[in-house]
This record gives structure tokens, sequence and C-alpha cells, in this order.
């Protein structure tokens, strides 16, 4: 489908074909970003990874993140932080449980993802509900309307509309933030923790800097709002709609319960190493990713050449919108594509996260594939495995069906907090 939203060029690619053609076939055509406004102004010019423009420096920044940050190998070494997370938020049910009352598993699994990234990316610090704000707040702004992106002359309306003035307050504060994390960073004493946190990572790949990569403190504060924000808010989503889905549809949370409920002593917290061999549990949140991809139009791309698909010319700067969502619903590739089943992808069902299968692309697929795949899968899968492995979960009295509506925007989180009883 092609629209012109203002001045821009759009397509929208709502089928596994034309999603193959552009992430896989003309990746290299289709590899770069379109330039926001929003993401210009919070993202210090856009020097992060998943909205940098395709080029030298995008290309450094991710191999940075694979080698450095978020690589299989680094992500296990968080296994521990992420343990202790896990375990605050069993306590933190467990008082709920002792008085029968219902508990905010939105606020758990905020607090639970926010609190890993914080402490893997810098520390446990003060300014968490800030932090909170900030990432929930941010959110919106990429997509919210501007004059600037669709019609350039008429950009100085966007100072009358206030959107100026909200992108500059929300920058303003999260360069106060991060500049106050950066700072506690090169002023605390060397010592045997040295480089546990990624932010120390980055200020010594900044400090050793040969001049190959260009690494400057702003480049260090995209990065960092990226590690944040990215690393939080998405995982958090696919963690309350798979629990919402597993409450909503009993069999499959019985189903996923006897199969953690097999592995040890209930009275110690599940591993990443106890869950390493559940396949129910993967294909769970398979199935969650499918029917709530927390992105459902994916990141957009834009064209950097002329090029031609399906026989339709498209223009160089051409913005590009994969609709996962639909694509993951499409009744050609999946049977009774609505319904909550994570038979489907037991047996001999092959698909992964890796975007592999254009007919199921959550995190994206091909050179602009999201690199935080191994992080968000082990915080999901530990946190679900804890709360089914020591609690039952019923509705709160009153309700017989749960609210599975999801709200607008840019990410489809639920329109409504996931409000249960442990038993």
């Amino acid at each position: 489908m092609l629209l012109h939203l203002g001045r821009v060029p759009t397509i929208i690619v709502s089928s596994p074909e034309v999603a193959e053609e552009v992430m896989k076939k003309q990746d290299d055509v289709f590899a770069s970003r379109p330039s926001t406004k929003a993401w210009n102004m919070l993202l210090y010019g856009s020097r992060n990874v998943g909205f940098a423009p395709y080029g030298k420096y995008w290309k450094q920044a991710k191999r940075l993140y694979i080698t450095h940050l978020l690589g299989p190998k680094k992500v296990k070494s968080f296994d521990q932080m992420r343990e202790v997370e896990v375990m605050a938020a069993v306590e933190k049910i467990r008082q709920a449980h002792k008085c029968s009352n219902p508990i905010d598993l939105s606020e758990v699994f905020s607090s639970y993802t926010l609190d890993i990234i914080c402490r893997i990316v810098s520390k446990k610090f003060s300014k968490k509900h800030l932090l909170r704000e900030l990432t929930e707040e941010g959110t919106p702004l990429f997509s919210e309307f501007n004059f600037q992106d669709y019609f350039p002359t008429l950009q100085w309306l966007d100072m009358f509309t206030g959107f100026n003035s909200k992108v500059k307050k929300m920058f303003n504060q999260w360069d106060e933030l991060l500049e106050e994390v950066i700072q506690q960073h090169i002023n605390r004493p060397i010592d045997g923790e040295k480089d546990e946190h990624l932010v120390d990572m980055l200020l010594t790949l900044q400090a050793n800097n040969k001049g190959d990569f260009e690494l400057t403190k702003d480049h260090v504060k995209a990065i960092l709002i990226e590690l944040f924000a990215g690393g939080s808010h998405t995982t958090f989503i696919t963690i309350e709609w798979a629990m919402a889905e597993l409450v909503h549809n009993q069999k499959a949370m019985q189903k996923l319960q006897q199969e953690i409920r097999q592995i040890g002593n209930v009275q110690h917290i599940l591993t990443n190493k106890d869950i390493k061999e559940t396949p129910y549990l993967t294909s769970v949140i398979k199935e969650t990713l499918r029917l709530h991809p927390p992105a459902p139009l994916l990141v957009p791309r834009e064209s950097m050449q002329d090029t031609n698909i399906k026989g339709y010319e498209i223009p160089k700067g051409t913005k590009v919108l994969i609709n996962a969502w639909s694509i993951n619903r499409d009744p050609n590739y999946w049977e009774n594509p609505d319904e909550f089943s994570p038979e489907r992808f037991m047996g001999n069902n092959n698909m992964d996260f890796w975007g592999n299968n254009f007919e199921f692309i959550p995190f994206g697929a091909g050179k602009r594939l999201c690199p935080g795949i191994n992080f968000a899968q082990s915080n999901i899968e530990l946190i679900l495995a804890n709360i089914l492995y020591h609690f039952d979960w019923e509705l709160p009295p009153g309700e017989e069906l749960l609210d599975m509506s999801e709200a607008a925007g840019l990410s489809a989180r639920r329109a409504q907090k996931l409000c249960l009883i442990p038993r």
C-alpha cells in the first residue's frame, strides 16, 4: 500500500512475501532509517543504533552491541543480577499472597524490567521514578505528529503546538540524568567491579578510541537512552501480555506450570540454567510475540535508492512501515491466527526470533534485526517461569473475563493494568 503522509511517500508492507523482499532480497536498499524530528532531538542526532542512518557509524555501533554490550556471552554474565531482581519480584508477590489481595502485576513487571536494566547498565539509583517516567512518556513522542517531518515548510508551527517544548523538556531531563550517571562512574574509585557495568564499558571504549570509531559523550548518552528505554519498556509489554494470555487461556497456563514444576525445589528461585530445557515456555513467548509484537509497525525503514518491488516503482527516500502485527496474523500462514496457541510452535516448527521466517518477525529481520533479542528473551523467560512456578493465579472477585484490549500507540501494550490474585 502506497500512501503520501504529507510530503513523505510511504509504503506499508503487510505480507510476508513483500517483507522478505524489503528485509532480505533488497536489504541493502532499505537498510537506512528516515530522519525524524523527535529521534534527532531526543537521541543527540540519532546517534544510537536503532535509529541511526545506515552507514559507517551504524555498522561500528552495531558491532559494539554484539561484541561488548549484548552478545550471548555478555548476556549470560548478567544471570546473577537478573536472578536477584526475580527474587525481589517473587518476594513482593509473596507479601500480597499472604493477604490474598490482588496484586498489580503491571507494576511488578515494570519494576522488574527497569531494575534489571539499571543494575546492568549502571546500578540502582535514586531517580528510578524519573527514569520510568521518561521511558513511558518518551515512547509516544517518537510517533507523535509534528509538522517538520511531513510539511517541512510549516515546521514553525511546531512551536505553537507545544511539540518543540515537550521534546526539549524531555531531552533536558534525559541529559541531566545521564550526565549524573556518567560522572558517577568517572569519579568512582577504581575497584574490582570496574567494567562490570555497561556504562564503564562505553566510557572505556570512548577513552581508548583511536579515531576509527567516533564515540563522543553524545554517542554514549544516545546509546544509554536506547539501553534504558529499549531494554525495559518493550520487554515489560511482552511479559505483561504473556501473563494475560495465560490467565485468559487456563489450559495453556496449566501446561506451562506442569513443565516448569518438574524442575526442582519449590523453595528456591529458578535460574536461567534451570529453565534451559523448557520448550513450552519458549513457545508461549513466541506465541505472545506473534499476537502482540511490542512494536507492531517495527521501526520505519527508508529506501536509499530508486528500486522496484513486485512491479511497483519505489523512489529513493520512500518511508517503509512493516506491519508485523498484520503479518504475524496472516491467515494464509497461520491456522486460527487470532487464537493463542503455543502448540503451533512445538514439534517440527523450527521458527525462531531471528527473522528467518518472514511470517513471524516480532524483532524485525535482516541488517536492522534488533540486537537485544538474547537479552530480552532471558529476562522474559526467567520472570514468567518463576511466578508460575511459585504461584497459581486467578482473577479478582467479581471479574469473570480478563479485558484483553490493546492501548493505542507506537507500542501495543495492554489498555488496562493486569491485576491478579496469587494463590
